[in-house]
């Protein structure tokens, strides 16, 4: 059985495996323990007692969202759980009166660019040399999505 669920401090050692099998420069523990001082929303999807994706985000009090990070485990992925976690994000945010979402995606990350479009997200900028990456670093496209449009 699959559910989704807001997530726990006690779930980040399992998150935090998700983060290392999918990240090229994965968030350290600490950082997951600051998303949780900061009152972050981090959700995660469990299926059969199995923590398989999760979703962090920020919400601030100008009426903006930033979704921080999300992974799904690598066996779990190309199943509709990262769409899942995002369309709850995004209803979230809503229902907190915020206005606006944003997220960075590495430029190579065509499947997350493809569902991003699909979810009605449009690229507004880019961020040179954002994040790191085997070989140097890699720019980040920045994506934006009106909350108040349906």
């Amino acid at each position: 059985m699959m559910i989704l669920r807001r997530a726990t401090e006690s779930d980040i050692p399992r998150i935090r495996a998700i983060e290392l099998a999918t990240q090229v420069a994965p968030w350290s523990e600490e950082t997951f323990e600051r998303c949780f001082k900061m009152k972050c929303d981090c959700w995660v999807i469990e299926e059969d007692d199995r923590i398989i994706a999760f979703l962090v985000m920020s919400s601030a009090i100008t009426g903006e969202s930033h979704i921080l990070n999300i992974c799904v485990d690598p066996p779990d992925q190309r199943k509709g759980h990262g769409q899942l976690l995002l369309k709850y994000a995004m209803s979230q945010a809503k229902s907190q009166g915020m206005g606006i979402i944003y997220l960075e995606v590495r430029r190579s990350n065509y499947n997350a660019i493809m569902l991003y479009h699909k979810l009605g997200f449009v690229q507004i900028g880019e961020r040179k040399n954002y994040y790191p990456a085997p070989q140097g670093y890699e720019d980040a496209l920045v994506f934006a999505k009106d909350l108040s449009v349906a």
